[in-house]
């Protein structure tokens, strides 16, 4: 176990499971140092934390960017372990797939670098279910940590990135004498409260949902889990023996449809989900409405079965116990219904 004074960095701290996983870290006593691409984050940061109950006296700051060597010896300067959550996620796919791919991949080998010189113990590194579920599998298939997207499938630059990153950390730590234990999380979708006005984009679904768009609903499906599970699931892969070059799903189970969520919405927070669409469309007509809709596109590639994601290799070795996609996103609808100020 890590000590309780012991110094974790976590990259990009102004993120949404950063901030969570900050503020995780905080309550069980350790010494956190955390980096933003400029110092002017700092207060932003601290004050998103401090309103959010976080005491923030064991928090320190380091300016550095995935582009950039400048500042990286200094964040892990003294830290046993690191937990890479900065990667770019961007509301919409760029025209040149390097945009994303290139500080991805960059991003995570300077982290390394830097970590293997710092002397680091273990570094966690934050990739994605991009990196596991985006490539053909027969129906009825249930994804688990041995599954990969095939990079020369034909996915979108965000998949891409997060599938080249997350192989290039692992060639570096079996290719590097000195370097740190690997350990790599795989979240899903990431719901759950917000921490303040900036939202992820999974949390701006439920956003749209209750402000009555898409309209009308697509059958779209994703699977989902609860930001503080994703946060808990970082501090247990940080501290457990077992975890060492170890990969985890992180999902509260199966895809769930659009038209569940909105149903659950609805029947959970009553009249303050009045706005929550109910007609439902079938895949075709969706199609057909996404392909002069631009904004619909990220739903049109959502169609199709609903995925079957295995949480049971973190339930087994970790102890870790996910909450259900239904308590994830209503506690992200009740968060921003009070960040709105709505009480009705």
């Amino acid at each position: 176990m890590t000590e309780p004074t012991a110094l974790t960095l976590v990259t990009g701290g102004s993120g949404f499971l950063a901030g969570h996983t900050i503020a995780q870290l905080l309550a069980a006593g350790h010494r956190v140092r955390t980096t933003a691409r400029s110092a002017g984050r700092e207060a932003e940061v601290r004050d998103t934390l401090t309103r959010a109950g976080a005491d923030t006296t064991e928090l320190s700051f380091v300016a550095a960017d995935l582009t950039e060597d400048t500042g990286w010896a200094e964040a892990v300067a003294g830290a046993s372990h690191v937990l890479h959550m900065a990667s770019p996620f961007p509301p919409q796919q760029p025209d040149d797939p390097d945009d994303l791919i290139v500080p991805a991949r960059e991003g995570t080998l300077r982290v390394l670098r830097a970590a293997t010189a710092g002397g680091v113990r273990r570094v966690v590194l934050t990739s994605s279910f991009a990196a596991v579920g985006y490539s053909p599998r027969p129906a009825g298939w249930v994804y688990d940590e041995s599954d990969w997207t095939d990079p020369s499938d034909d996915n979108d630059p965000y998949v891409l990135s997060k599938t080249l990153a997350e192989r290039a950390a692992w060639d570096f730590v079996a290719a590097t004498p000195g370097a740190p234990e690997l350990t790599v999380i795989n979240p899903v979708g990431v719901f759950g409260p917000v921490l303040g006005p900036k939202l992820s984009s999974s949390v701006g679904i439920i956003a749209m949902l209750l402000s009555g768009r898409p309209a009308p609903l697509p059958r779209a499906s994703f699977a989902v889990v609860d930001v503080r599970d994703v946060a808990d699931l970082h501090l247990r892969a940080m501290t457990s023996p077992v975890a060492a070059g170890q990969r985890y799903l992180a999902s509260a189970g199966a895809a769930v449809t659009l038209p569940e969520i909105a149903a659950t919405l609805r029947s959970r927070l009553g009249g303050r989900a009045a706005q929550v669409p109910e007609f439902v469309v079938d895949d075709d007509e969706f199609r057909a409405v996404a392909a002069t809709r631009p904004e619909l596109a990220i739903f049109a590639g959502l169609l199709g079965e609903p995925k079957q994601v295995s949480h049971a290799k973190a339930t087994e070795m970790l102890g870790w116990q996910p909450r259900s996609a239904a308590d994830a996103v209503t506690a992200t609808a009740q968060s921003l219904l009070e960040l709105s100020g709505s009480t009705r």
